[in-house]
C-alpha cells in the first residue's frame, strides 16, 4: 500500500487538516492563496504547508501552478458525491422535485445547511429550452446566499436568521456584486410572508428566485427548496403560483421523510 494515500495517526493532524480543508471550501471559487489560509486558519506556515502536501497526496487538495492558488480536489468530490447520493432527503426528494422541475419549467435545487454554510445536493432540470441557474451538487457556500438558503430562513426564528446573517455578513461581501441593502429588504420580505423571495441581492437584479422549506415534524427547516428565473419572466400571480407547486412537493417529500 502507498503510505502517502493514508491519512497520518493522530487527532491533531487530522483537526488540522479539517480546518484547511473547511477554509478553502469556504473561500472564492478560484482558490485560496497560501497566505490567506495562513492568515484565515491561524495556524503556522509550517504547519499549513506541511498539511497543504499531505492533502496533495491524497488528491483532496490541488494547487493551480500558474495562480499559486489551493482548491479543493476530484477525488474529495468523488467521496462527496459519493454522501450525497446516501443521503436520505436527496434519495426521497428526487423523484418530487424532478416533476417540481416540469412543473415550473424550470430548474429546481434542493440544499441543506451545514453550520454558516450551505451545501446543494440536489438539481433537477425541467424541459425548457433555456436553463436559468448556476451550481450543482457539491456547491457550498455561506448560508444565505441561494433561493433554497432563503427557503430555510423562511423557516427560522427572525433571531437565529439575524444570527447567521451578522456571522456570514464578511463572506456575503466577497460574493461579486453583493447588495446589502437590497439583501436585507430580501430578508424582510421572506421573514414576512412565510417563503423565501430571492430578489435584490445582486445588484444587476437580472435574476430573482423563489425558495421553500423543508420541515422536520416539529417544524423545524432541514433543507431548502429553489428555484431561479429571469426577474422579468413571471408576474406576481405567476409567483405565487409557483410558491404553491413547491410548497406541495415539500409536503410530499416530508411526509415520505418523516411518515409514521
Amino acid at each position: 500500500m502507498n503510505k502517502s494515500r493514508n491519512i497520518p495517526d493522530g487527532s491533531g493532524s487530522l483537526n488540522r487538516a479539517t480546518i484547511i480543508m473547511t477554509t478553502i471550501a469556504r473561500g472564492l471559487n478560484k482558490g485560496s492563496l497560501l497566505t490567506e489560509i495562513i492568515s484565515r486558519t491561524g495556524l503556522p506556515r509550517t504547519t499549513v504547508v506541511r498539511t497543504l502536501t499531505m492533502l496533495g497526496e491524497l488528491g483532496w487538495v490541488v494547487k493551480d501552478e500558474q495562480s499559486g492558488r489551493f482548491n479543493l480536489g476530484m477525488d474529495l468530490a468523488a467521496m462527496g458525491y459519493s454522501a450525497i447520493s446516501r443521503n436520505p432527503i436527496e434519495r426521497v426528494a428526487a423523484t418530487q422535485l424532478s416533476q417540481l422541475a416540469d412543473e415550473l419549467n424550470q430548474v429546481v435545487y434542493l440544499s441543506v445547511r451545514s453550520g454558516l454554510d450551505m451545501v446543494c445536493i440536489g438539481r433537477y432540470e425541467g424541459e425548457a429550452v433555456i436553463q436559468v441557474g448556476r451550481g450543482g451538487p457539491g456547491l457550498r457556500g455561506p448560508l444565505g446566499m441561494t433561493q433554497s438558503c432563503f427557503g430555510i430562513f423562511s423557516a427560522l426564528p427572525v433571531k437565529e436568521v439575524n444570527e447567521i446573517i451578522e456571522a456570514n455578513m464578511k463572506r456575503y461581501h466577497k460574493v461579486e456584486g453583493f447588495d446589502e441593502i437590497g439583501f436585507r429588504q430580501s430578508i424582510t420580505e421572506t421573514c414576512g410572508r412565510g417563503y423565501g423571495s430571492f430578489s435584490n441581492v445582486i445588484l444587476d437584479r437580472a435574476m430573482s428566485g423563489l425558495g421553500v422549506p423543508i420541515r422536520d415534524l416539529s417544524g423545524y427547516p432541514v433543507a431548502g427548496i429553489g428555484t431561479t428565473f429571469i426577474s422579468d419572466w413571471l408576474s406576481e400571480q405567476q409567483q405565487r403560483d409557483h410558491v404553491k407547486l413547491m410548497r406541495a412537493a415539500a409536503i410530499r417529500i416530508e411526509r415520505n421523510l418523516f411518515k409514521p
